[in-house]
């Protein structure tokens, strides 16, 4: 089975091993110092025990378990057949232990050293028996399996920690990755939680910023869809009918002028589409930079939308009544036109049985619509999707901006000049 890389796994495994070789290197330490310091006491008894006696060939000195001599052949026989004499050098100690000290105290030990004193060369040997020495026998020493359980409870101790820091650590990182997959609308506008470290934190507001900008994202693409589907209508629309009619109009042969004239319309209405969805864009970017202002003559525009918008108008009893001027204007055509064309729209759409009064005057527009009917709903006169985009781009142009419902109607004003100018 494979096994899932972790990086909690991976951290713990770092520092268990970290720890592992701290302890093994630090208690292997310990037990050099220790068999280097009791090699060195061993050595120092010698040398102070064979300069305090005087040593004669043949006649060697004898204190407890040490042997002083001054020829290889007068140490104890055991010494002898246990070292090789020629491998000897002065001052160094030679031992020689049957057994693994680590574990359990040696059943024996054999020691020699090679001093010289006064110009002349001393053997000193010592040996020690469990059997035979009391000495050997009297554990004066810790053995040095103590030291192996020490380390061992270090290990233990040391993991035990590095758990209870791990679970402190992972509880956090599991509440933050819990909070994160139940992320919604609701709690990406609220603060984020506190995950007690300063890292997590961190990581919860990079996270919460990018659902947060994924998510604004999302809405403006939505809205561009919802604006571009309601805009486009007209357009295509008006497409569609002049196509369909220039077809007939070719295959009845009728003359050339009135078919350039339908053609005309299709330019219009393809040209339309591309302000149209170039001021979406603009509207959903969100850019600072301004859309190319052009001049027009505002009156024809109005015109123009509200002949285009009288499909609308079908099947109803309404009465239109236009007035315009020939003021010229300086705004983004496209931005105009949909502006225009909703405010229209609305009016068109929510009169079933009455008046519709568009007043054009310089950089004002005025449009009234009255019901007569009294089955009339309303609630219908109200304020749709294309009004919503009216409302943004007049905001985002800074125009004076009035909508207000009358008894059986609505009056709407809007003046096409920055209010602030």
């Amino acid at each position: 089975m494979k096994i899932r890389t972790s990086l909690r796994l991976y951290v713990v495994a770092a520092m268990l091993l970290s720890g592992a070789v701290v302890v093994l290197g630090m208690s292997g330490l310990a037990i050099s110092y220790f068999f280097y310091g009791l090699d060195t006491a061993t050595i120092g008894n010698m040398r102070s025990k064979a300069y305090e006696v005087e040593v004669s060939d043949g006649q060697p000195v004898k204190l407890h378990d040490m042997t002083i001599a001054t020829r290889w052949q007068d140490l104890p026989e055991s010494i002898r057949n246990s070292f090789d004499r020629n491998e000897l050098e002065i001052g160094q100690l030679e031992k020689q232990l049957d057994g693994i000290p680590l574990l359990q105290r040696p059943k024996r030990a054999r020691f020699v050293v090679k001093l010289s004193h006064g110009g002349k060369v001393r053997f000193v040997s010592t040996e020690y028996n469990e059997l035979q020495s009391e000495d050997f026998k009297t554990d004066h020493s810790p053995q040095f399996r103590y030291i192996l359980f020490i380390g061992l409870g270090a290990m233990i101790l040391f993991g035990a920690v590095l758990a209870i820091l791990i679970r402190r650590v992972s509880l956090p990182v599991h509440r933050l990755r819990d909070w994160a997959k139940q992320l919604d609308k609701k709690q990406l506008g609220e603060p984020a939680p506190d995950f007690n470290y300063i890292e997590l934190n961190t990581l919860a507001e990079i996270i919460q910023s990018s659902l947060s900008s994924v998510q604004e994202s999302l809405a403006r693409e939505e809205r561009f869809l919802g604006y571009a589907s309601h805009e486009l209508r007209t357009p295509i629309a008006v497409t569609r009918s002049n196509t369909e009619l220039l077809q007939k109009m070719i295959e009845r042969g009728i003359k050339s002028e009135k078919q350039l004239e339908v053609l005309n319309r299709i330019h219009r209405a393809s040209f339309t589409m591309t302000d149209l969805t170039e001021t979406l864009l603009w509207l959903n970017r969100q850019e600072s930079k301004a859309l190319l202002a052009e001049s027009i003559v505002f009156g024809d525009l109005v015109e123009q939308i509200q002949s285009e918008l009288r499909y609308l108008l079908e099947g109803k009893t309404v009465q239109v009544e236009l007035s315009r001027d020939t003021t010229v204007l300086d705004i983004p055509k496209g931005l105009g036109r949909i502006v225009i064309s909703n405010l229209i729209r609305n009016a068109f759409q929510h009169t079933y049985d009455g008046n519709v009064v568009i007043e054009q005057n310089a950089h004002r527009l005025i449009i009234t619509n009255t019901n007569e009917s009294d089955a009339t709903n309303q609630i219908d006169l109200g304020f749709g999707l294309g009004l919503e985009l009216t409302d943004r781009l007049v905001k985002q142009c800074g125009w004076f901006y009035q909508n207000e419902p009358l008894e059986n109607g609505r009056r709407v004003e809007i003046h096409f000049v920055n209010e602030s100018d």
